[in-house]
C-alpha cells in the first residue's frame, strides 16, 4: 500500500494504540511513541515505526523531527501534567497541528492554552472519528452512529462551489443526506448554520453536516 500522510502518536494506551493503528490502516505513515517498552512492543506490528522515548524530554522529542509531520496526536492518558508539557513542547518545536487528548474540561482548556490545535476526549468513537478526519481531505469531524452509519462535518470539495444541492443530487450519487449547512450569512457576513434549500448555491468555504455510510465518505474523498 502506498502511504499518504505522516503522523506521530505519543502515548500508547488503549486510545493512542487505536489511533496509531487506525491511521496506519487508513494508509498513513505513523510513528508511535511511548516511554514504556511494553506499550511500544505491542504496537510495532501496526505502525510504520515505534520508539521508546520520554516525550517530556525536549531534546529527545526534537530528535524525532515531529514538526515535519502532518499532525501529532498527544494521547497520554492519566498523566495530565505530562500531556500538558508534551503539548507545549510540540508547539515550541514548531508542530503546526497538535491533537491532544483531554480527561475533562479543565484539562482541555489548559491544552488549548499551551498549544493544542484540537482537543478530543478518549471514547472509542472519538478515536475512530479522529482517524477518519485526519486521513480524509474533506472530513473535518466524524461520529460513528450505529452499524455502518456515520454523522460528519464535511468541507465541500472545490467542484461543489456554485452548485445547488438539487444539481449535486448527493443522495442519489453518494448516498449522503445533508442535514445542515455551515455558511456565511450574505447580509451580516457572519457564520451561520442553516437548513439549506434545494436551490441554494454552495459557496467556497461552506461546510456540510451529513449522514452517510463508510463507502459514501470514501467516494467523497476522491473528489477535488
Amino acid at each position: 500500500m502506498r502511504r499518504t500522510g505522516q503522523f506521530g502518536v505519543i502515548g500508547l494506551g488503549r486510545f493512542g494504540t487505536r489511533v496509531a493503528a487506525g491511521l496506519y490502516d487508513n494508509g498513513a505513515e505513523v510513528i508511535a511513541i511511548d516511554a514504556d517498552p511494553a506499550n511500544v512492543d505491542g504496537v510495532k506490528g501496526d505502525v510504520t515505526n515505534s520508539v521508546v522515548l520520554d516525550a517530556t524530554n525536549k531534546d529527545a522529542l526534537r530528535s524525532l523531527a515531529l514538526n515535519e509531520l502532518d499532525a501529532v496526536v498527544v494521547a497520554i492518558g492519566r498523566d495530565t501534567e505530562a500531556s500538558i508539557l508534551v503539548t507545549a513542547l510540540l508547539r515550541e518545536l514548531g508542530c503546526n497541528k497538535i491533537v491532544a487528548r483531554a480527561g475533562n474540561d479543565l484539562h482541555a482548556d489548559i491544552l488549548n492554552r499551551v498549544g493544542a490545535t484540537r482537543v478530543v476526549y478518549p471514547e472509542d468513537e472519538v478515536a475512530a472519528g479522529l482517524v477518519r478526519s485526519l486521513t480524509s481531505p474533506h472530513v473535518i469531524d466524524l461520529v460513528e452512529l450505529e452499524g455502518d452509519i456515520d454523522f460528519a462535518l464535511l468541507a465541500i470539495p472545490e467542484s461543489f462551489v456554485g452548485s445547488t444541492l438539487r444539481g449535486l443530487d448527493l443522495r442519489a450519487k453518494y448516498n449522503l443526506t445533508v442535514v445542515a449547512l455551515r455558511t456565511t450569512d450574505p447580509e451580516t457576513l457572519e457564520p451561520a448554520v442553516v437548513v439549506p434549500g434545494p436551490d441554494d448555491k454552495l459557496q467556497a468555504g461552506d461546510r456540510m453536516y451529513v449522514v452517510g455510510n463508510h463507502e459514501s465518505f470514501e467516494r467523497i474523498d476522491q473528489l477535488t
